[in-house]
């Protein structure tokens, strides 16, 4: 590597590294170096010999992230090329604790950026690096006056010794499979889209990417064992420019601290599978809600859905979903497309909105309602039906079909969360963009779609979902956030296309969190279920998750989480059968435990066991293809 400091700038980077008082210190031997709190990951910036613009990442001794290329092309200059220093370095601290529903209730951030002046082919500019214990972050702060961007050569050049990588397939609203292969086997010079996985020797590498306010959507293509930025919605770039109907105070406009800034470029760095799916990294790099926002409103749990089951109900019928919820001690209730058409004597569809609501909340039941984006698609549109939607008892949004995610788009997205904040309404978004961590600033972004989940095993549709979708899923899209799969197929005849289990299909919804999670079967299903003692007791939120020795990302996945003093254990199996040995050591004393195994012969149907368990046990399960296990311990 060449010394990128000019020997004058020496005595800047040292008087920076006395500020950080040896935590986080900034070096400038040949790199610029930026250490973590705690020291233990390390962020090295540099230039390759032909002047490209570099960063590393080592966790300790361990090189994670080979020198990779930094750079956006803005104005028709690639910034990364030929970038000089051109100032003293601005560093600042951060040390939050903030509430989070998901994998744990509360998030820890404690990180250490750096701030570097940059200036290439006369265009001033910042690189900007965050780095905490578990993640490191880049971003670039644009050149006053920026017009437009046409690319971004920022990449991951991938360590030797890759052992499996978990991706997506292009899809514009993320419903694409998801795979886990050999480096290799993912395609190359095509796009796939993120988060992706990377498992190297001792760690876990997840890329994506964070606080994205009015970018297009950064997805990635390979090239040899180098990742590289893609952004398919927007092939040929796009004007900086603000959307007038969204220009309001309020709106997240995609500055950082006043200024155009990009979206923030992760990598999240784990030397286990716990590790990485319990880190808020992405939600770390967001803001934080305002300072006048009370989000003690938004409050998770489980939905009744009519949809996917019996596709629209007549009117009648929906008290039958709601009494439903109530037997099941459910939170809410869905309803989906088509209440728009509802209509009797004097009454339109709002009105007998407002009939439906109401007979809900004397249930305790909330509601929420579907509608199609496109009937939403200006501000001023958007906002006059949410607040018809607010007046007809409401207490959420189900937002469908959205256009590309282009940099346009992006700010319509956060439009609709401010919105539907101030009226205090939950939005979920489906048919949609990945999140990217601001549901840390918007709670009532309280869950998303943009995944390929049960709606892709429906026999109306003649839709059969592979056996490793649920196995190779954890490791790419929920890495981003909550993902609403809307899990739990119990109907026998749509299990059996496949030959899914009832432990399968119940330990979805411990594995793949949704903090408003919407049960996709008919409610019979549930209700008059052998397991229906358990469904009323499932939670979606979590105080404790942990990923168990025997998951093998594409293969078999185990998650125990914890609720208070109850652990719950989910664990699904892809295409072959196995038999896997389970520790109870996260157990902390003898404990009540249901047992939920395969029946071997028949898919809807269970080996319920009932016995005393002590944290020293270890539990031996048999799994058939696309078969699973449950267990609930309580004390």
């Amino acid at each position: 590597m060449v010394i990128l400091l000019p020997l004058l700038m020496a005595g800047m980077f040292c008087a920076a590294a006395k500020v950080s008082a040896g935590k986080g210190a900034i070096g400038n031997s040949e790199d610029m170096v930026v250490r973590s709190p705690g020291g233990a990951l390390t962020v090295s910036v540099g230039s390759a010999a032909d002047g490209r613009l570099t960063y590393a990442i080592s966790d300790g001794d361990t090189q994670v992230l080979p020198p990779s290329p930094l750079g956006l092309t803005v104005d028709g200059v690639d910034l990364g090329s030929g970038a000089k220093f051109i100032g003293k370095p601005t560093t600042r601290k951060f040390k939050e604790s903030y509430p989070i529903f998901g994998n744990h209730a509360q998030a820890h951030s404690r990180a250490l950026e750096v701030e570097i002046p940059l200036e290439t082919a006369g265009k001033m500019f910042a690189l900007v690096i965050r780095v905490s214990s578990d993640g490191v972050a880049v971003r670039y702060v644009l050149p006053e006056g920026a017009r437009q961007i046409a690319g971004e050569t920022t990449a991951w050049n991938l360590p030797a010794g890759v052992g499996k990588i978990a991706w997506m397939e292009l899809s514009q609203c993320y419903e694409g499979l998801s795979h886990v292969t050999a480096l290799a086997d993912m395609p190359v010079n095509k796009t796939v889209m993120g988060p992706l996985t990377v498992q190297i020797p001792g760690h876990f590498l997840s890329i994506s990417e964070a606080d994205n306010e009015n970018f297009s959507d950064f997805a990635f293509g390979r090239a040899g064992n180098t990742l590289k930025a893609s952004f398919p919605f927007s092939p040929d770039g796009w004007m900086i420019k603000r959307r007038a109907d969204e220009a309001r105070h309020g709106v997240l406009d995609g500055t950082y601290l006043g200024r155009a800034a990009t979206p923030w470029r992760t990598t999240i760095v784990a030397r286990d599978l716990t590790a990485l799916v319990n880190s808020d990294w992405l939600t770390d790099l967001c803001p934080a809600p305002a300072a006048h926002e009370d989000f003690s409103w938004v409050k998770p749990g489980r939905s009744m859905w009519a949809w996917w089951s019996v596709d629209t109900p007549v009117y009648d019928d929906h008290t039958n979903w709601i009494n439903a919820a109530v037997t099941l001690k459910w939170e809410y209730y869905l309803v989906d497309w088509g209440w728009n058409n509802w209509r009797r004597p004097g009454k339109d569809c709002w009105d007998m909105m407002k009939d439906l609501t109401a007979y809900a909340r004397s249930k305790n039941v909330r509601m929420i309602a579907w509608v199609d984006s496109k009937d939403i698609r200006d501000a001023k549109t958007r906002r006059a039906y949410l607040e018809k939607i607010k007046a007809a008892g409401l207490d959420g949004i189900k937002i469908d079909f959205h256009p590309d995610p282009t940099a346009d788009y992006m700010q319509w997205y956060m439009g609709a969360m401010q919105d539907c904040a101030e009226l205090k309404l939950l939005v979920n978004f489906h048919g949609s963009v990945k999140p990217s961590g601001l549901r840390r600033t918007y709670p009532n972004d309280i869950t998303r779609e943009a995944v390929r989940g049960d709606e892709y095993h429906m026999s109306k549709y003649q839709r059969v979902m592979p056996l490793a979708q649920d196995v190779s899923l954890p490791f790419t899209r929920p890495l981003a956030g909550p993902a609403d799969v809307t899990p739990v197929m119990m109907n026998p005849d749509e299990l059996k296309t496949a030959g899914f289990t009832w432990p399968h299909e119940f330990a979805q919804a411990i594995v793949f969190q949704s903090s408003v999670t919407h049960f996709a079967d008919q409610y019979k299903f549930y209700v008059h279920n052998p397991l229906a003692d358990l469904f009323r007791d499932i939670p979606v939120v979590w105080d404790e998750t942990r990923v168990l020795p025997c998951t093998e990302m594409g293969e078999v996945v185990a998650y125990a989480r914890r609720k208070g003093n109850v652990w719950w254990l989910g664990v699904m199996n892809g295409a072959q059968e196995r038999e896997v040995k389970i520790p109870l050591d996260f157990l902390k004393t003898r404990a009540h435990a249901t047992l939920l195994f395969d029946n071997p012969a028949i898919d809807a149907a269970v080996d319920r066991q009932e016995k005393s368990v002590v944290p020293s046990a270890e539990l031996a399960v048999k799994l058939r293809p696309a078969g699973g296990f449950v267990a609930h311990f309580a004390p």
